[in-house]
């Protein structure tokens, strides 16, 4: 199973509270240019300082993952898999609607296609199972 996360506008304190109440000890980053500057939690190196404080380990999959691309990535998507069998793992992207961002809509059904479960974890820290059409809640 691979966990999904969106930070949004949300600090990494936030966030990592709801990685840790589910376990997870891996966050695979999917964002393409992780330095927004509306998220300073979130710059690449920021987040892996910030993680590694926290016990989680961190990878940069942004090149492979990120966008359209990732539809021609199933070398990556071996990669996540393979992160995820050793480790509880969570793909991070910056939307916090999983319905709304490429983990529903690209990552999960090339995972889904491996038999792969996905759970995606909320705002508020509740948790939902994927399904393939997700409501959009703006």
């Amino acid at each position: 199973m691979i966990w999904t996360v969106g930070h949004g506008d949300r600090s990494f304190d936030d966030v990592e509270r709801h990685l840790s109440a589910v376990g997870i000890s891996m966050i695979v980053d999917i964002r393409e240019e992780p330095d927004d500057p509306h998220a300073p939690d979130f710059h690449r190196r920021r987040i892996e300082r910030l993680a590694a404080d926290a016990g989680i380990g961190y990878r940069w999959l942004g090149v492979s993952l990120g966008g359209e691309a990732a539809i021609e990535r199933t070398d990556a998507i071996a990669e996540l898999i393979a992160l995820a069998s050793v480790s509880t793992t969570v793909v991070l992207c910056r939307e916090a609607d999983p319905a709304a961002c490429r983990r529903s809509t690209v990552i999960a059904p090339m995972l889904l296609e491996r038999d792969v479960g996905i759970v995606h974890i909320l705002n508020d820290g509740s948790t939902r199972p994927h399904e393939a059409s997700l409501p959009f809640d703006p």
